[in-house]
């Protein structure tokens, strides 16, 4: 390989790297934890960002209480009579239900998707 073209494909790389760093890092990105980390890992972040607070919470003055997620897809049915389906979880997440506020404007597709992912571990 010629220096000239050594050196081009140097220049190259670190602009690739630059244009992906600025992306990559962008604050959308951040809050969910970086790309690069695991659908479950970055589940678990929206998890304990947007359902935690209400689903596992002990003190809420609510007059019902939101059901505990733990082993929700290995029930054959939601609480709700529905069945334990990502279709059906994507729905209720994204439109809400009965006091559970929706999701769908607040969350994106691909933090939905790896909360799902995390719903079936827990």
């Amino acid at each position: 390989m010629r220096k000239g073209s050594a050196v081009r494909l140097l220049f190259y790389s670190l602009c690739g790297l630059f244009v992906l760093g600025i992306f990559a890092c962008s604050r959308d990105n951040m809050d969910y934890g970086p790309a690069f980390a695991s659908a479950k890992t970055r589940g678990a972040l929206v998890y304990e960002r947007n359902c935690s607070p209400c689903h596992d919470a002990e003190n809420l003055q609510l007059v019902k209480h939101p059901p505990k997620l733990t082993g929700l897809f290995h029930r054959q049915n939601l609480p709700s009579g529905a069945p334990a389906t990502d279709e059906q979880v994507r729905k209720t997440i994204v439109g809400g239900r009965g006091i559970m506020p929706p999701f769908g404007q607040t969350l994106d597709q691909k933090q939905i998707d790896d909360l799902l992912q995390y719903l079936h571990k827990l």
